[in-house]
């Protein structure tokens, strides 16, 4: 009797990229990616934790008074006329009030009028600096920190996927590990390379296997 057997299907190694082996060239560039995500991961409840007490503390944010528009009728074809009542307008940021000064400085047409620019706008940035002095004086301690470790957590992630992105891989087995990283899937993945991404990936690790030779 006659019997057949079906060869079993080749599977690939399975790459531990939380753990890589050894921490040079691509496994240290996703060790580096893998860290930035877990500062991420701890730096941004704190930050969102700080920031939501801040919210529900501080009350309205700062805002200078700039002027009065003055009252206007806006005139819309085939339909009632809409008069707009005179009302008051704000500065919502110190550069605000500082553009608005060079604008109206460079506009100025006489020394007079140039002085009382700078003495109006001196007051108007006086009166933001203490709402803004008021204002921050509630934000709970160490949200300042937790802004900042969130902020150079993201730029070291986003560093990091670059860099795997434009790797070129040195041998075969950085190849093959750099496209299945690439492919990876699933909802604790954190390496996600767009189509253009990809295709540099491809190309990369293309042309490392032109380059050693594939057997």
């Amino acid at each position: 009797m006659r019997t057949t057997t079906t060869p079993a299907r080749k599977q690939a190694p399975v790459i531990n990229f939380a753990c890589p082996s050894t921490q040079t060239g691509l496994t240290a560039l996703i060790a580096r990616l893998s860290a930035a995500v877990a500062e991420v991961e701890r730096w941004a409840p704190i930050e969102d934790r700080l920031s939501s007490e801040f919210r529900q503390n501080a009350g309205p944010a700062p805002k200078v008074k700039g002027g009065v528009m003055k009252a206007s009728k806006l005139i819309r074809e085939g339909e009632p006329d809409f008069d707009m009542p005179a009302a008051d307008w704000f500065f919502h940021s110190r550069d605000k009030i500082l553009e608005n000064r060079a604008k109206a400085l460079a506009e100025a047409e006489t020394e007079d009028a140039r002085s009382a620019i700078v003495e109006r706008h001196a007051a108007l940035l006086a009166d933001w600096d203490a709402q803004e002095a008021a204002y921050n004086s509630k934000k709970p301690r160490g949200l300042a920190h937790a802004k900042r470790m969130v902020s150079k957590a993201h730029r070291a992630w986003t560093a990091a996927e670059v860099a795997i992105v434009e790797y070129e891989p040195k041998t075969l087995t950085e190849a093959y590990e750099l496209l299945a990283y690439a492919g990876m899937d699933g909802k604790r993945v954190f390496f996600t390379p767009g189509e253009d991404d990809l295709k540099t990936i491809m190309r990369n690790a293309a042309a490392a296997l032109a380059l050693h030779g594939m057997n």
